[in-house]
């Protein structure tokens, strides 16, 4: 796969950047310029504090005190919802943040995974954004590393801990059953390196060659909508230094072996809203049997299968996300 020729040379451009800055490493993105989807996406949001940090929110439709609250996945962003919020605004709110070390939010570059990415810590920063938002009440949308931010939000409600209500959960594509998960080379060799941010990020094409295969069939058939979505998921990786601690926050699937009984005892215990999984069956990394195993434990789950599509349900099937969170609504 290649990128499209503007975002090829601002990565040139900002390549060259970094190779004359005097010993100063910085991301690949921070001299880049953003492709159109970005720079559409973020104008329409933005910013609350949070722990000292910025975090980039995108909310959009009636504000009230219902509402959808999404939690994206890794290496993705909000942005990965682009094409989801616009049937689903014209009926409710809906609100969806990049976490920190994600797209437009800020980086921490100082610290470990558990200092600053820890996923116990983004389901605080959720708590944060709900509150700001007035959300009271919410549908809970969340993808693979988000489904177990997600997760944890569900435990909390079980618990009586979370301060706002989820009325049902929609949970896609994700390796929460982290023994059955089937990791990219990118993950693998991610792991491997040391627990800080990385002093330089690695170059833009290694994620979109590691991204590229965990998409499905109906998106490999269409190489030009494919590079596309590649182009606007890898500019979000860079967009705030993102791209020198990816291999810093992959280590949630450490946490996830760590929390493993907490967070797949709420996915097959989950009692006090209905769950909805949907996934798509092409995916190479959290695997279709994941789901079946989900809908074995708990019978009740409403599981939906997407034929030709990977891991990415968002992207490549935003139409069937946004009917499922519209015919959701009136539900308790």
């Amino acid at each position: 796969m290649r990128f499209t020729s503007k975002l090829r040379s601002a990565l040139a451009l900002s390549a060259l950047s970094v190779a004359l800055s005097s010993g100063l490493q910085t991301a690949v993105a921070e001299e880049m310029e953003m492709p159109d989807c970005i720079k559409e996406w973020t104008s329409q949001g933005r910013y609350i504090e949070f722990n000292g940090h910025q975090i980039f929110v995108h909310s959009s439709g009636p504000k009230g005190k219902e509402g959808v609250l999404v939690v994206h996945g890794y290496p993705g962003s909000s942005w990965d919802f682009s094409g989801v919020v616009g049937p689903v605004a014209e009926k409710t709110r809906i609100v969806v943040p990049d976490m920190l070390g994600f797209g437009h939010s800020d980086t921490p570059l100082e610290g470990t995974f558990k200092d600053n990415f820890s996923l116990l810590k983004q389901a605080d920063l959720y708590e944060a954004v709900a509150a700001d938002e007035g959300l009271e009440t919410v549908i809970l949308v969340a993808h693979d590393m988000g489904q177990t931010v997600g997760l944890e939000l569900m435990t909390r409600q079980e618990e009586g801990k979370l301060p706002f209500r989820i009325k049902h959960a929609i949970l896609l594509n994700g390796s929460t059953l982290v023994d059955m998960v089937q990791l990219t080379p990118g993950q693998e060799k991610s792991l491997k390196l040391p627990d800080k941010a990385l002093d330089k990020a690695a170059p833009p094409e290694e994620w979109h060659k590691d991204i590229a295969p965990s998409y499905g069939s109906k998106m490999q058939g269409s190489k030009d909508k494919l590079d596309a979505a590649l182009d606007c998921q890898v500019a979000q990786i860079y967009a705030k230094d993102g791209g020198r601690v990816m291999s810093n926050i992959v280590r949630y699937l450490l946490e996830r072996k760590e929390f493993y009984n907490r967070w797949v005892g709420t996915f097959t215990n989950f009692g006090s809203a209905p769950m909805t999984v949907i996934w798509g069956k092409d995916d190479p990394v959290a695997v279709e049997p994941m789901a079946d195993r989900v809908k074995a434990w708990r019978p009740v789950t409403d599981l939906y299968k997407l034929e030709g599509v990977g891991h990415w349900p968002s992207i490549e099937a935003p139409a069937v996300i946004s009917d499922a969170i519209l015919h959701r609504l009136p539900t308790e």
